[in-house]
């Protein structure tokens, strides 16, 4: 096992960047893991209310009454000047003047200038106030005109406006898988970065021809060169994907493994595979480190910016996405997305099998490629030589 152990000496050289990349997705799939949004309870924001009751009726006082269910009531004849201030340093004060004559004009059927306001103006506490009233008033005026006195009106107006209905905000992110979409997403992104970082500078240097040459002049076989080198890269994918996929999702963020899970982890394999088919391809095709660091982040960011990671789908225009649909992290994302219920995407196992086997078919295309390119440049050694 010696080419696989000076293999490893040369990958531990190059660990710095792919510690760096996994420290920022640990830091932010963490975060995102943490901060999804769960199912809540729809609660009513409350205004603070200064009334002035000029009409000191049964009607006045069931208005006062209503409005003080959900929201603060206090009485009082402020003047204008202490209005303006109470409203400049309390969005939510709203004064209420009701009007002498509320109820007997009421009970003739009149809801226009019975009542008047200052609130901030466009505000959202005078919207909301104003509408209640509003509805309130509205439902009292099909009471009277039924036959109801004003003060018996607004009565059963309040009792049938007291019928609520339990609302929940259900977010797209509630249980189960999709309290991890945040985590997966961003995987395309950090195993491109990890692997062609970490692993082309390596298989760049073990494939020199003096390197090359002094291994073969020993007893190791060019077969065994290339096996040793293939399970060095392969432990090296193997721990990173272990790691990230695996271990942390389920002993960190303790995670159960139902199927969905399975069928997330199948799916960063078959991504895990593409990456490791474009490794080889980028080791045989550039011949300058410094190449790599240019040709990895064209290939990460560019991939991750029109596939779904940085993006969500939904936000993707449709040309874009036509793109994205010729790349094996698009398939990656629309998986992703399939298994949290989200970017208006459904779950099907004819899905599942679609966007892993394109991903599959992806690696093999890239590897078919490094095949040829390996001949091509066997065949003008040869020639030259």
């Amino acid at each position: 096992m010696q080419v696989y152990k000076v293999f490893m000496k040369i990958l531990r050289s190059k660990m710095g960047i792919a510690i760096t990349y996994l420290a920022i997705f640990l830091f932010i799939g963490i975060y995102s893991a943490n901060n999804s949004p769960n199912q809540g309870n729809f609660s009513e924001n409350s205004a603070g209310i200064v009334v002035n009751d000029l009409d000191k009726s049964g009607a006045s006082k069931a208005l006062i009454d209503y409005l003080g269910k959900t929201n603060k009531m206090s009485e009082g004849a402020p003047s204008d000047r202490e209005m303006l201030d109470g409203i400049y340093y309390n969005p939510s004060r709203y004064y209420l003047t009701i009007k002498e004559g509320f109820e007997q004009r009421l009970a003739d059927g009149e809801t226009d200038g019975i009542l008047a306001h200052a609130a901030q103006d466009g505000s959202y506490y005078e919207s909301l106030v104003g509408s209640k009233i509003d509805l309130y008033l509205t439902t009292a005026k099909a009471y009277i005109a039924a036959g109801n006195s004003a003060e018996d009106a607004l009565s059963k107006a309040a009792e049938a406006l007291e019928k609520k209905t339990e609302v929940n905000i259900i977010s797209e992110k509630a249980e189960g898988f999709a309290q991890m979409e945040g985590y997966f997403k961003f995987i395309p992104y950090i195993f491109l970065s990890v692997f062609v970082f970490a692993l082309c500078p390596v298989i760049m240097a073990m494939t020199k021809t003096d390197i090359k040459n002094r291994i073969f002049s020993s007893s190791i076989s060019p077969k065994r060169f290339l096996l040793e080198n293939a399970l060095g890269a392969l432990s090296f994918m193997a721990v990173v994907y272990l790691l990230v996929i695996i271990l942390i999702p389920v002993f960190a963020f303790k995670t159960d493994i139902t199927a969905d899970m399975k069928i997330a982890w199948l799916n960063c394999l078959a991504f895990t595979v593409f990456c490791a088919s474009l490794v080889l391809l980028i080791s045989n095709l550039v011949s300058s480190e410094p190449l790599i660091s240019l040709i990895g982040n064209i290939i990460s960011l560019g991939m991750s910016f029109i596939c779904g990671v940085f993006v969500p789908l939904q936000y993707l225009d449709g040309s874009v996405k036509t793109i994205a649909a010729f790349l094996p992290a698009y398939w990656y994302e629309i998986l992703v997305s399939a298994l949290a219920g989200t970017n208006g995407q459904v779950y099907s196992t004819s899905l599942a099998v679609k966007c892993i086997l394109i991903q599959f078919l992806f690696a093999i295309a890239l590897f078919a490629a490094t095949l040829a390119v390996m001949k091509a440049r066997e065949a003008k050694t040869t020639h030259n030589a």
